[in-house]
């Protein structure tokens, strides 16, 4: 689960799933004159849609702290249940895609380094990196090749995304927290690119890495107490 405030003070939840999707909506609409666009490999395409998969059981219900202060979110949800939800939401993009089940696996690898002391950790990395020297025998000499750029891509649309659901709608520059100077990824046209809000319900990225302007809707939990509500807030992304 995303989680962040709003304004008035109130929790905002936001399902990573959801989030996810925001990311393939980002990637279907890449400008067609980058040489690295994904707009024409499907398989890239749906493993940067389905890369969260593994939160949506997670998210089924939002986590309470056991000190009451808020919600666990994927960034300090218990490492236990995370790692396992991993190793299942990789499993059922595999079911699909072989291809897509090494982005998403490289993904999740990508977050940590492989001199921790973590034994979960470890077994973790030691298994995915094991089924991803599996999954690579049966990719092609293409798909071998594009590797690297996928999950760049995929890396670069979560971001993107990640800045969308993490940032309050319309914040200014200087109050931005994640991503306030640009993104890390580096591309054909841009050796950095930059998100702004320039509005409550419209982003800018410079220089845009999209064919077109792009509207995605991001759906919100606001927490009000024990009220959950629904909303739904649309973002158009230029």
């Amino acid at each position: 689960m995303i989680v962040r405030e709003n304004n008035d003070g109130k929790t905002v939840l936001i399902p990573q799933h959801a989030h996810a999707a925001i990311s393939g909506e980002i990637a279907r609409h890449w400008r067609k004159d980058d040489p690295d666009s994904p707009v024409q490999r499907p398989e890239t395409i749906m493993a940067i849609d389905q890369h969260d998969r593994a939160w949506i059981p997670l998210d089924e219900v939002p986590q309470r702290k056991p000190d009451g202060n808020g919600f666990y979110s994927f960034i300090d949800y218990p490492l236990t249940d995370k790692l396992r939800a991993y190793q299942q939401g990789i499993m059922e993009v595999r079911e699909q895609s072989r291809y897509a089940a090494v982005l998403c696996s490289r993904h999740y690898c990508s977050f940590f380094s492989d001199d921790t002391d973590d034994e979960q950790i470890k077994a973790f990395l030691n298994r995915e990196y094991g089924l991803q020297q599996a999954d690579m025998q049966t990719l092609t000499s293409a798909e071998k090749a594009t590797l690297d750029i996928d999950q760049k891509m995929l890396s670069f649309c979560d971001d993107v995304s990640l800045y969308l659901c993490m940032n309050q709608p319309g914040v200014s520059k200087k109050d931005v927290s994640w991503f306030r100077d640009g993104f890390r990824e580096q591309f054909s046209f841009a050796d950095k690119i930059i998100g702004e809000w320039v509005s409550s319900d419209e982003v800018r990225l410079t220089p845009s890495p999209l064919e077109d302007t792009v509207r995605v809707a991001i759906p919100q939990v606001i927490v009000d107490g024990d009220e959950f509500r629904e909303v739904k807030l649309w973002v158009t992304v230029i």
